[in-house]
């Protein structure tokens, strides 16, 4: 369950069926997948949200679910409205409120409170080195591309949720890093798309995991995501991965990045100690 991450939200019942598109299907539904845009609504079969939902397909609107669904950057603007390609594996399905209603501590830890994609090389923070004068610097090239570009995504995820006001209170993480694979991890000549079976599953190498997490958390404040990095208690998931996985692993790129979700940290239950 907590590898289902990316939220898909019921926004409307389809009105009638549409030429060419899910023919087969008697049911479909308008959906935002809030990883790619919470604006764009793609329509796709009712019958997997149904299922999990436990509920006719004509109840589905405002319903939302989480899928461990391997999705990619958002279709261009040009790909057909009907997202007949798209499949939504592990659904689980999150009760929706009524008004007025509080909201269930549980559910709303599930539901990242921001999700953010980065492209570029993930650049760790943390080793320095002396150049002279009691001055020190940071070891890598890459932290500071690396954290601009941190700072630009999530800038732009904020533009797009006017009024937003850096998080407070206890938060919790998941990063996941994704890098692409050396050439020695395959073979060569006509096998030079078959990876080896010494390759590694996922990178054993630097840059270490630690300091790629403490160079994003610098990031996320300086972009305004939370008040200070410091509000962050735990990490659901902190990986790195070979982009090779893209497809196979939630939230791994099919290019040199991150995607980072935040949550609210959830609350002790009535029965466990503090």
């Amino acid at each position: 369950m907590t590898a289902s991450t990316t939220v898909v939200r019921v926004i409307a019942v389809s009105d009638g069926p549409h030429a060419g598109i899910l023919v087969e299907d008697a049911a479909q539904v308008w959906v935002r997948v809030l990883a790619w845009s919470p604006r764009r609504a793609f329509l796709t079969s009712a019958a997997p949200f149904a299922k999990a939902a436990g509920v006719p397909a004509r109840e589905l609107a405002g319903h939302t679910f989480l899928t461990d669904a391997g999705l990619g950057p958002a279709p261009g603007n040009d790909h057909p409205a009907g997202e007949e390609d798209l499949e939504w594996p592990g659904l689980l399905h999150i009760t929706p409120r009524t008004p007025g209603q509080a909201p269930a501590p549980f559910a709303e830890g599930l539901l990242p409170v921001l999700s953010v994609t980065v492209y570029g090389l993930p650049g760790p923070q943390g080793s320095k080195r002396h150049v002279g004068n009691g001055r020190m610097l940071e070891s890598s090239r890459y932290v500071k591309p690396w954290r601009e570009a941190v700072v630009w995504a999530t800038r732009q995820e904020l533009i797009r949720r006017r009024g937003w006001q850096p998080l407070t209170g206890p938060l919790a993480a998941s990063m996941v890093f994704s890098f692409v694979r050396p050439k020695s991890h395959f073979g060569t000549g006509r096998n030079a798309h078959v990876l080896k079976a010494s390759a590694p599953c996922q990178p054993d190498v630097t840059p270490d995991l630690s300091k790629l997490a403490r160079s994003t958390e610098d990031a996320l404040t300086t972009a305004g995501a939370y008040r200070d990095d410091a509000l962050l208690v735990s990490y659901r998931r902190l990986e790195k991965r070979y982009t090779t996985d893209h497809g196979l692993v939630t939230d791994v790129l099919d290019a040199p990045g991150a995607v980072v979700h935040l949550y609210r940290a959830q609350p002790v239950s009535g029965g466990e100690s503090p």
